[in-house]
C-alpha cells in the first residue's frame, strides 16, 4: 500500500525517540517543580523564625516591671 514495511524502522525509531524525549522532559519538569516547592517551603520556615525571635526580643526588651 504505502510501503509501511519500508518505513517501519524509521517510524518506530522516531516514535521511540519521541517517547524518550517526552519522558526526559517530564522528569525535568518534575525536578524543577520539586525544587520550587522546596525553595518555597524553605522561605516560609525562614520567614517565620525572625518574627518569633523579634516578638521574643520585644517582650524581653521591656524587662520585668518593678512597680
Amino acid at each position: 500500500m504505502l510501503g509501511l514495511d519500508h518505513y517501519a524502522p524509521f517510524l518506530l525509531s522516531a516514535l521511540g525517540i519521541t517517547i524518550v524525549v517526552l519522558v526526559m522532559y517530564g522528569l525535568y519538569l518534575r525536578s524543577r517543580l520539586l525544587a520550587v516547592r522546596r525553595r518555597y517551603s524553605g522561605r516560609n520556615v525562614r520567614a517565620a523564625a525572625p518574627s518569633v525571635t523579634t516578638a521574643h526580643a520585644a517582650s524581653t526588651a521591656n524587662g520585668p516591671s518593678s512597680t
